[in-house]
Formats: C-alpha cells, sequence, structure tokens
C-alpha cells in the first residue's frame, strides 16, 4: 500500500512543530541529543505559518488516491434479481417478475469469497457480481447471519488474479479516525467518499434479524442505499468495517451511517463459508437497561447499574436456572414501570451498565453450552447464578 508519502509527510511536520516549539530549527544537534533552546516557544499560528499546507494538503489527496486505486479491483457491486410473491401469479419462477436491487460487497478470499450484508441478498434468486473493469461473474449465496446482517458470497468460476482485502482491526479503533467508504451509492459504481469514525460501540437492530448488533461503529462517512455490503476502510486502506445502515428521515446520507465492525465479520464469516450459519448464545430474556427512575420504581438506588429482567422465556435457559422476571408494573407520573424481577448486574465477573453491555458480551464471548455466571440482585440480596448457555432462536429475546 503506497500511502508512506502521507506518513512520512505527517512525520516530517509534526517533527518540525516540535523543533519549533522548542525554538530551535530542524536538524540541530550536539551529539546525539536535539539541544533545547531556552528561547520563547513560538505561537501556534507562526508554527501553522511556517508550514507549506499546499504540500500537506496534496500528500493526504495523494495518499487518498493510492488506497482507491489499491482497494477498488476488490470491490465489487453486487446485483440482486428478487422474485416477490405476486398473488394470483403462477408459481413457475420462470412466469414471475423479477425486482432487480444493488449493493456492494468486497474480495474476503483469493478463492472467490465475498463478503457483504444479509440484506442486500435477501431472498434473492439470482445474484451477480460486477469488478471495476467490467468484469462480471454470476455468484451463489454460501452463508448468511441476518443478526449480524452478513452474507458470504461465491463466485462461480472466480478469475485467478481476486486478490483480498487487507482486513484491520476494529477494536483498536477510536473517534476521530479518517473513515473512507467505497461501494455503489444509488447505482453510481465504485464511488468513494471520506469522514471520520464519529462514534463506536453502538447497538442497532438488524434490519432482517430479530436481535440487536452491538458494538456498531458511527460514520460521517457519506452512506447511501447502494454502499450496503462495501468496505469501510482506515487510513492504511485496511478493511474496519462493512457498510450497512444509515439513520435518516429522508432515505438519504443525513451524517449519521453504520458499519459493521470487521472483528465481528472475523468471527461470523468463516462459520458462514464452513455451515452457512452462525449459532448464538441465548440467555431467554427479555430486558431493561436500569435508569434512575427504573431503580427507584424497583427501590433501588438511583446509581444502581444494571439490566432489569422484564421477561423470563419459558424453558429458556435462564428459567431453567431460576432467574425471575418482572410480574407486575407500578404507575409513577402516569409512566408505567416494570417491577419485581432480578437485576442482572455483571456477567462472569464484568459489571455491566445495561443491555447493550449484556448483548455485546454474550455475542462477542460466549457461544451456545457454554456456562456464564450471573451476578443477580434480587429482593433477597446479591446471588449468584450459573447458567447454562442454549441456542438462539429466531425470536425477539436476547
Amino acid at each position: 500500500m503506497r500511502v508512506t508519502i502521507l506518513l512520512a509527510s505527517t512525520v516530517s511536520v509534526l517533527s518540525m512543530i516540535f523543533v519549533m516549539a522548542c525554538g530551535g530549527s530542524v536538524g540541530e544537534r550536539s551529539g546525539d541529543a536535539l539541544e533545547m533552546p531556552t528561547a520563547s516557544p513560538p505561537l501556534a499560528s507562526e508554527i501553522i505559518a511556517a508550514l507549506d499546507v499546499q504540500d500537506i494538503v496534496a500528500a493526504f489527496e495523494e495518499a487518498l488516491g493510492d488506497i482507491y486505486s489499491e482497494v477498488l479491483p476488490s470491490v465489487v457491486q453486487v446485483k440482486v434479481r428478487r422474485s416477490p410473491s405476486v398473488e394470483g401469479l403462477s408459481n413457475d419462477p420462470r412466469q414471475l417478475p423479477f425486482v432487480p436491487s444493488e449493493g456492494s460487497g468486497f474480495v474476503w478470499s483469493a478463492d472467490g469469497h465475498i463478503v457483504t450484508n444479509e440484506h442486500v441478498v435477501e431472498s434473492a434468486e439470482r445474484v451477480a457480481v460486477v469488478f471495476a473493469d467490467g468484469s462480471e461473474y454470476a455468484a451463489t449465496v454460501l452463508g448468511t447471519d441476518p443478526d449480524s446482517d452478513l452474507a458470504v458470497l461465491l463466485i462461480e468460476s472466480p478469475p485467478d488474479d481476486l486478490k483480498e482485502v487487507p482486513l484491520g482491526d476494529s477494536d483498536k479503533l477510536s473517534v476521530g479516525q479518517t473513515a473512507i467508504a467505497i461501494g455503489s451509492p444509488f447505482g453510481q459504481e465504485f464511488s468513494m467518499t471520506t469522514g471520520i469514525v464519529s462514534a463506536l460501540g453502538r447497538t442497532i437492530r438488524s434490519t432482517a434479524g430479530n436481535y440487536s448488533n452491538p458494538e456498531i461503529i458511527q460514520t460521517d462517512a457519506p452512506i447511501n442505499p447502494g454502499n450496503s455490503g462495501g468496505p469501510l476502510l482506515d487510513r492504511f486502506g485496511q478493511v474496519i468495517g462493512i457498510n450497512a445502515q444509515i439513520a435518516s428521515r429522508s432515505g438519504s446520507n443525513a451524517g449519521v451511517g453504520f458499519a459493521v465492525p470487521i472483528n465481528t465479520a472475523r468471527r461470523v464469516v468463516p462459520e458462514l463459508i464452513s455451515n452457512g450459519s452462525y449459532k448464538y448464545a441465548y440467555l431467554g430474556i427479555s430486558g431493561a437497561s436500569l435508569t434512575s427512575e427504573l431503580a427507584a420504581a424497583n427501590g433501588l438506588p438511583e446509581d444502581t447499574r444494571g439490566v432489569l429482567i422484564v421477561e423470563v422465556v419459558p424453558d429458556g435457559p435462564a428459567a431453567q436456572f431460576g432467574v425471575i422476571g418482572s410480574e407486575e408494573t407500578k404507575e409513577i407520573d402516569g409512566v408505567p414501570y416494570p417491577v419485581g424481577g432480578d437485576v442482572i448486574t455483571a456477567i462472569d465477573g464484568i459489571s455491566i451498565d445495561g443491555m447493550d453491555d449484556l448483548v455485546a458480551h454474550l455475542v462477542e464471548n460466549n457461544r451456545p453450552g457454554q456456562t456464564v455466571t450471573l451476578e443477580i440482585l434480587s429482593t433477597d440480596g446479591m446471588r449468584a447464578a450459573d447458567v447454562m448457555l442454549g441456542e438462539r432462536p429466531q425470536r425477539t429475546t436476547s
């Protein structure tokens, strides 16, 4: 990846700022150590004035161009044709109207695996992937996971020169880092947009699944319909996320986009390739994050944090190990609050602030058949409950 120009320029600028802030000039040394002048450091405006801003901007633009050139051959436009169920029409698929739609994706492995969003290929009758050079290949849906909104396609007779995109580490992201999206917004194939990582750790509802998708990356890099499934990249051209959703009242970009973390894909995609699906751990409860109002309604200190169990699924894992849900409500200022249920304050020794923390822990750390230890605050005080996790069914519980 030829982004060393930008990095070298950044290092040079930082070195210049450091030396100038010390009152010296670049290259002043006494032996192996920089001389530390006693002159007063210049103002920030004086430092900026001394820099060649145009060179810095040019280096940044060139780095973006290099990233685009390097990654583009590995990005695809995903074309999907669906056969909707239309009342009164023949059941013969050849006589049903096809509904075309588009999304994006990228090469996961050189043997023809393509990663995209599950909602891009949901109910697909035919799938094709188109590369930037115009070559088009038929593909099959190898595996899907609605809850993480990930899917894997397999190109039929893939070309020999497929090149996967290097993967980053979404656990090491921080707010403010550069974010680059490549995809096909509104059918404008292979468009690049830039922005920053604007928030981390969001929890969103999957567009096709029944469960929450945790640890989502939020970005202000413009994402629109058609970007779904395409890569979100860092400044090194590594994939840090898979663009999935936007928050918008108009249906177009409003500066709030969401991407599935690449570390989620690292966990899910190999099983989609091997098994066609991904199995999640299942606790068998629905709950609510404790707020000060909800805590007060349950007779708890207002600063108590955790998950109030609202409902326990009959015969589910939590029910089998004696976890209790709320059976009553209490109205305060006209607002009904569930009361009386157990409160989960920690799982496996890790404190949780609310439902998002509990879901994220189960998704990232546990699989069906494992046993977790819940620290529970009940009417009888604190207790620990060891619960063997089941396999998540397709219904709306955590």
